[in-house]
């Protein structure tokens, strides 16, 4: 059994922005030092990747890493109006691995780490605007969520396993494994090698955790997922490795860069740039910034 999180609610609502803000903080920083090979996509299909977190109603709680539910509408209404059409990471392995296809301006929204505001406050714009959202789980915080019989709150918990199987179940959500307990910055930090780990070791301690995650996904909601989130982004070809030999067929990171998504190229699908949305900026400002990447591209 993994080991449950238990947390004091009340001390959760007041730290969770302050946790979200230095962890998700710390991604560019750490997952610079263990950069990605760079490859060669610009004849594949252009498709920019959205990074979101946490979601409030209370524009005095707007982070780096906490956006409103008014800022994700102006977005989707921005993209409607450049005739961007909502995907899932699993069109994009389906256009890549078996022959699908893609609309002419994908675009996809991701949200870290299951917060249960990204069904009580999201579902609601997804289903009116006709759009869909991937979401990357953590499964210390999902167990919890199932364990701990108290009432949930958009405010500070995390989706349990019947909210996953609901929402999966609705069509409008994706789900991708986020680690069972490396989504940390303690002495491991998250996939990476601890100080000292033999390779056996380590090989066994991400199998233990991320195959683990997936056999509580088929347990209590009935699939695995096949996409894999690193937590803040911390890379290396080892982790890559195993996630490939247990059978992901994508990874997402967090550098903020294009992707070009080239049909029968397996490999354009593994560590895949995703743009985190500040809260702090308006819609125009970080869709022009996202998308003029792609133009100089």
């Amino acid at each position: 059994m993994f080991k449950t999180i238990k947390l004091n609610k009340l001390l959760l609502g007041i730290l969770l922005p302050a946790v979200i803000a230095i962890g998700a903080g710390m991604t560019s920083t750490f997952a610079a030092q263990e950069d990605k090979p760079e490859k060669s996509r610009k004849e594949g299909v252009p498709v920019p990747i959205i990074m979101y977190h946490s979601i409030t109603l209370d524009d005095d709680c707007l982070s780096e890493y906490v956006v409103s539910l008014d800022q994700i509408e102006s977005d989707i209404e921005y993209l409607k109006e450049k005739d961007f059409t909502p995907v899932f990471v699993n069109d994009l392995i389906r256009y890549v691995n078996y022959g699908g296809e893609l609309p002419d301006k994908p675009i996809i929204l991701t949200f870290d780490d299951g917060f249960y505001n990204n069904r009580e406050y999201l579902y609601g714009l997804l289903k009116k605007e006709d759009f869909k959202a991937t979401i990357s789980v953590v499964g210390d915080y999902t167990i919890n969520a199932s364990e701990s019989g108290e009432k949930q709150s958009a405010l500070y918990s995390y989706l349990s396993w019947k909210d996953i199987a609901e929402m999966r179940e609705s069509g409008r959500y994706e789900f991708c494994d986020h680690s069972c307990s490396m989504h940390s910055l303690g002495e491991r930090r998250g996939v990476l090698k601890k100080e000292g780990e033999s390779d056996d070791e380590y090989r066994h301690a991400l199998i233990s955790d991320i195959d683990g995650l997936q056999k509580l996904f088929e347990t209590n909601c009935g699939f695995r997922p096949n996409v894999f989130t690193y937590p803040y982004g911390f890379y290396c070809d080892e982790a890559e490795e195993t996630v490939k030999a247990l059978g992901f067929e994508a990874t997402l990171g967090v550098e903020e860069k294009p992707n070009y998504i080239i049909k029968n190229d397996s490999e354009c699908l593994y560590g895949l740039n995703r743009y985190n949305r500040s809260g702090l900026t308006d819609t125009i400002s970080f869709m022009e910034n996202m998308l003029k990447d792609f133009e100089n591209s």
